[in-house]
């Protein structure tokens, strides 16, 4: 969605309502509304709100937007204690750790309790949950059937719509991200929607299996 900071913010449209699949940064969630209401939808229609992981850049807008909404949050039950802030956040490595740490007191990033703790292979609003574990505990992917795969943070793109994995100063294990990566390598999907950079709108799968036969 246009004008949300951080990571890219998702919505699925469907009869039964909309999915938003990330929120950005703290802010976020009044602009995610602002184009709810531009595509000619209400707020009331946001139904659910799933979260690929709990970092702030990805979950900053998801306390306001549950509040403003009603929707159902719904997140990997491993990341679930970080969401609701029964567990500190992620400590990223380094001066970045630093940085980050200071940006989110300043940004004051509001914890959410989840309503719906997820686990590999569950449904939610036609999509299928897949955990992949790596730049956090929880961290999942998001697939529709032979179309499209929402990544999180498991895969980033740059502006030339390359693959890179997460840092390894950002990620729980990066071994263990690489070995998520070769999951979703085996699936079939003609988009992949990254949680940062360009989605890549043609042949992803294929993309993704190259980059996997690397790592």
């Amino acid at each position: 969605m246009p004008g949300v900071r951080g990571a890219n913010a998702y919505l699925v449209r469907a009869d039964e309502g909309i999915t938003i699949v990330d929120t950005g940064l703290p802010g976020g969630a009044g602009r995610i509304l602002n184009y709810v209401e531009k595509i000619g939808c209400y707020r009331s229609d946001i139904k659910t709100i799933v979260l690929t992981h709990p970092d702030m850049d990805h979950a900053g807008g998801v306390a306001r937007l549950k509040e403003e909404t009603h929707a159902k949050v719904a997140i990997q039950e491993a990341d679930a204690p970080r969401l609701s802030g029964e567990k500190e956040l992620k400590a990223a490595k380094g001066l970045l750790g630093l940085f980050l740490l200071v940006a989110s007191a300043m940004m004051r990033f509001k914890r959410v309790k989840a309503d719906v703790l997820l686990k590999d292979s569950d449904m939610i609003d036609g999509l299928t949950v897949i955990h992949t574990p790596g730049h956090t505990e929880g961290s999942i992917c998001l697939y529709l059937p032979n179309r499209a795969l929402f990544v999180g943070d498991a895969l980033l793109t740059n502006h030339e719509r390359r693959l890179s994995l997460p840092r390894e100063s950002m990620s729980v294990d990066l071994n263990l991200a690489k070995e998520s990566v070769q999951k979703i390598s085996r699936l079939d999907y003609s988009i992949l929607l990254p949680g940062h950079g360009p989605p890549i709108l043609q042949n992803a799968s294929v993309i993704v299996k190259e980059f996997a036969t690397c790592l």
